[in-house]
């Protein structure tokens, strides 16, 4: 009887909170995530923007991510904040809304 009861114990033991994130505020940390892409035709430097912060220079074409991360459903938009010299670079799929995973589908071009 006592194996019993202790197997039982460990048996529901196991079932208990995990204390993970589960999204509904009880406890956990929220998943975060990173925001990036591909600049391309970029013959200078370029400063690209998050959410009017969180600048980042780039001097070479090639992916990029920005360093800070945001929580899951957190709005982004990718802006040029200074232009390379004597060029014009231009954000496509610079917006939205982190989903279930980093997007990295921004694409910063330059001519």
């Amino acid at each position: 009887m006592r194996a019993a009861i202790l197997c039982a114990s460990v048996f529901l033991s196991a079932c208990g909170g995990g204390g993970g994130y589960d999204g509904g505020g009880s406890g956990g940390t929220p998943p975060t995530y990173s925001v990036g892409g591909t600049v391309s035709g970029l013959m200078g430097s370029v400063v690209l923007q998050n959410n009017g912060a969180d600048n980042l220079s780039i001097s070479a074409n090639g992916p990029f991510t920005f360093p800070t991360r945001l929580a899951v459903g957190t709005a982004y938009d990718v802006t040029v904040l200074t232009q390379p010299m004597g060029q014009t670079c231009g954000v496509v799929s610079g917006s939205g809304a982190y989903g279930a995973s980093s997007p990295t589908n921004v694409m910063v071009t330059c001519h």
